[in-house]
C-alpha cells in the first residue's frame, strides 16, 4: 500500500498557521499590516481550509479501500478508527477549558448551558451561532469534520462511481450554491462577520475545500486518465505541483490583500475554492515528493504528527497566558509555542497513541502517512 509519509508537513504547517493567527488576533503582537512575513499571522485562518483539504484526501482514500474491502460492513469499523483518533483528546481538552480556563462557562443559565454541552458532545456545536467556538473555540471544525466524516461513509460508493472530474464539479457547485444563498440572510457589507464565519463554513459551504482532497484521492486510488500520473513520487511533478500551487496561492493572496474578504459576494462565494485548489496543489506536491522522510526532516514530521495537539491545546495556553500573565507580543509568541508544543508531545505519547493502536480483534489501524 502507497504512504504518503510527507503530508504530515502539510498538517504542521495548517496547525501552526491557526496558532500564530490566533496569536495575532489575541496577544497584541502589533504587527504591520504593510509587511509581507506577516501574512500567516493576519491571515492564518486559511490552515482550517488546509485541513479540511487534507482531510478530503485522508478519508476519501481510507474510506473508499475499506468500502472496496467490505462494501457491506465497513461503516462501523470506520466510524470507530475516527472516534479513537479524535474523540479522547477532545473530550479531555473541553473539561479543561471548561474547569480551567473559562469556568465561567458553566455559570450560565441552565437553558443556555444545556444546549452548548449537549451540541459539544454531539458534535453540532458548528451549527448555530449561540453554540459556536463557546467551547474552546477552535472545536468547531472538529464538529465540521466529524459531520464530513459520516455523510462520507453513507456516499463513498457514490463517489467512486462518480469519479474524480464529477466528484469535485458537483461537490464546488454545492459549495457555491450554499454560500450565494447564505448572502441573502447575511448580506456582505452588511452583516456581522461572526454570524457569516459560522453559517457560510457549514458543511455545504465547505464542500469545495473537502471536494478538491476527494478528487486526489479519487484520482490516486483509481488511478485512471492522465493525471494519476502526475501523482508518481518523481521530483519532476513534486516541483511542477510546487509551481502549481504557488501561482494559485500568489493569486489567492493577491485578491485578498486587494478585497475585503466579508465585504465582497464574490469573495464569499468563489475565493475560497481558489484557496482550496492552490491547497491541493500543495497537497499533491507533498504526494510526489520523493524525499525520504527521516534525518533533518524529521522534527517537521513530528510536529505533523502532534499536530491535532497542536490545533486543541494551543487555544487553552493562549487564553491562559493571557489571563495569568503579563506576556504580551513575540514573549508571549515563544511561551504560547513552547507550551503547546509541550502538551501535544505530551498528550500524543501518553493518550492519543494509545487509543489510536490496534485494539483486540480488530483489523490493522490506518497508518497516518499510509492513510
Amino acid at each position: 500500500m502507497r504512504v504518503f509519509p510527507h503530508v504530515d508537513l502539510l498538517r504542521a504547517l495548517a496547525a501552526l498557521l491557526v496558532v500564530v493567527y490566533h496569536l495575532d488576533a489575541l496577544g497584541s503582537l502589533a504587527l504591520r499590516g504593510d509587511v509581507f512575513w506577516t501574512l500567516p499571522f493576519r491571515y492564518g485562518w486559511v490552515g482550517v481550509d488546509l485541513f479540511l483539504v487534507i482531510s478530503g484526501f485522508v478519508i476519501m482514500l481510507s474510506a473508499a479501500r475499506a468500502y472496496e474491502r467490505t462494501p457491506q460492513d465497513f461503516k462501523w469499523p470506520f466510524m470507530q478508527r475516527r472516534l479513537r483518533r479524535l474523540l479522547p483528546l477532545y473530550v479531555l481538552t473541553c473539561l479543561i477549558f471548561l474547569f480551567l480556563v473559562r469556568p465561567e462557562v458553566l455559570l450560565r443559565p441552565i437553558g443556555q448551558l444545556v444546549p452548548v454541552l449537549l451540541s459539544h458532545a454531539l458534535f453540532l456545536q458548528n451549527l448555530s451561532h449561540h453554540t459556536h467556538g463557546v467551547i474552546n473555540g477552535v472545536t468547531w471544525s472538529l464538529a465540521l469534520e466529524m459531520q464530513f466524516y459520516l455523510a462520507l461513509v453513507f456516499t463513498v460508493g457514490f463517489w467512486l462511481r462518480l469519479g474524480a472530474v464529477r466528484t469535485v464539479l458537483v461537490l464546488v457547485g454545492l459549495a457555491w450554491a450554499w454560500r450565494y444563498g447564505t448572502t441573502f440572510f447575511w448580506v456582505p457589507g452588511v452583516a456581522v462577520p461572526h454570524l457569516q464565519v459560522v453559517y457560510t463554513t457549514q458543511l455545504p459551504g465547505t464542500l469545495d475545500a473537502f471536494g478538491m482532497g476527494m478528487a486526489l484521492a479519487l484520482w490516486v486510488h483509481q488511478a485512471k486518465g492522465a493525471l494519476p500520473a502526475r501523482l508518481r513520487p518523481q521530483v519532476v511533478n513534486s516541483l511542477a505541483w510546487c509551481v502549481v500551487a504557488g501561482v494559485l496561492l500568489s493569486v489567492a493572496a493577491a485578491l485578498l490583500l486587494r478585497q475585503t474578504y466579508w465585504s465582497h459576494t464574490g469573495m464569499v462565494v468563489f475565493w475560497r475554492t481558489l484557496l482550496a485548489m492552490g491547497f491541493a496543489a500543495a497537497l499533491a506536491a507533498a504526494l510526489t515528493c520523493p524525499l525520504p522522510s527521516g534525518g533533518w526532516m524529521r522534527p517537521l514530521h513530528y510536529l505533523g504528527e502532534i499536530s491535532y495537539g497542536i490545533y486543541l491545546w494551543h487555544f487553552l495556553v493562549l487564553l491562559s497566558l493571557l489571563q495569568m500573565s503579563p506576556l504580551r507580543g513575540t514573549s508571549l509568541l515563544w511561551a504560547v509555542l513552547l507550551g503547546t508544543l509541550a502538551l501535544a508531545a505530551a498528550s500524543w505519547h501518553l493518550m492519543e497513541k494509545h487509543w489510536v493502536a490496534r485494539p483486540a480483534g480488530s483489523s490493522p489501524p490506518v497508518r497516518s502517512d499510509a492513510v
